[in-house]
């Protein structure tokens, strides 16, 4: 069997020190209905990591996202959970501010330029992690 490599979902980054990553570390469990996840967040005044979930049924909602998203359309992800928010709100300039929530532990805003191909990667990424869950 191939050894597990962790799985981004959301990687973002202006190349210049910020970003926000959120990635899968461990492989999926059959049955289970999440992936154990990690949030990063680097900025030039914080380094954080947030031990979360990326829970399946969700999926579909980060596609939504991504489709505001392209559409240059504020997005949350996910929506009415108790864990966990992204909230992301693309500028016409190219400047994309994002909002991480975790009702226990933080809450930080940071902005950053992404990669005009963006929006084309995640959609990879989230196909790539719909794969990997699949094939467990």
């Amino acid at each position: 069997m191939d050894e597990w490599v962790p799985v981004d979902l959301i990687h973002l980054s202006d190349g210049q020190g910020v970003s926000l990553v959120l990635r899968a570390v461990e492989p999926h469990e059959p049955r289970s209905a999440r992936v154990r996840a990690e949030c990063l967040i680097t900025t030039d005044f914080m380094n954080a990591r947030l031990e979360t979930n990326i829970w399946l049924d969700h999926l579909e909602a980060w596609e939504e996202a991504l489709r505001h998203l392209s559409a240059g359309e504020d997005a949350g992800w996910p929506q009415g959970t108790r864990g966990l928010e992204l909230y992301f709100h693309p500028h016409e300039s190219g400047w994309l501010s994002i909002s991480v929530h975790d009702p226990d532990r933080l809450t930080v805003a940071l902005g950053l330029e992404p990669a005009p191909e963006w929006i084309d990667e995640h959609e990879a990424h989230l196909q790539r992690l719909r794969d990997v869950c699949s094939e467990s």
